[in-house]
């Protein structure tokens, strides 16, 4: 599910089978790192993308969260609120390593997705999700 009006209007009803919450966390800002964060947004959106496509009504993915300087507190607050909702699994998915130890964290390679052809660029991307993927069901058989 994604969040948008019409999954989150079904998403209490849902909670039973919509047991995962995944935030997308990024860094942002307009200083040196930007090209490389622009990149590692790229990079999110695609994976996302293509895990949504594969576990559709079995998780939530939330808007990207953006952050600056690590700062994760609000990170935190959000899963949180994720957690108070009902969701079981709650899951940090970022490029950065992130100092969150509350919840399950995935880190995806940062790829310089500019320096590839399309087809490689596919490719690099799904086996991203597949790691995702495969982290995510790891979870939830612990």
């Amino acid at each position: 599910m994604l969040y948008n009006y019409h999954d989150l209007s079904l998403i209490k009803d849902e909670i039973e089978f919509v047991d995962t919450a995944v935030i997308p966390v990024v860094d942002i800002d307009i200083t040196d790192g930007r090209l490389e964060n622009s990149n590692n947004i790229e990079l999110m959106q695609h994976v996302l993308f293509l895990l949504e496509k594969q576990l559709k009504g079995r998780l939530l993915i939330t808007p990207l969260f953006s952050v600056i300087n690590n700062d994760s507190k609000s990170v935190v607050d959000y899963g949180n609120q994720l957690k108070d909702f009902g969701f079981k699994h709650i899951v940090i998915l970022t490029v950065n390593n992130r100092d969150i130890d509350e919840f399950d964290q995935i880190k995806l390679n940062s790829i310089p997705l500019e320096n590839f052809e399309a087809d490689v660029m596919q490719s690099l991307v799904k086996d991203e999700m597949t790691n995702v993927l495969k982290q995510i069901i790891k979870f939830w058989n612990q």
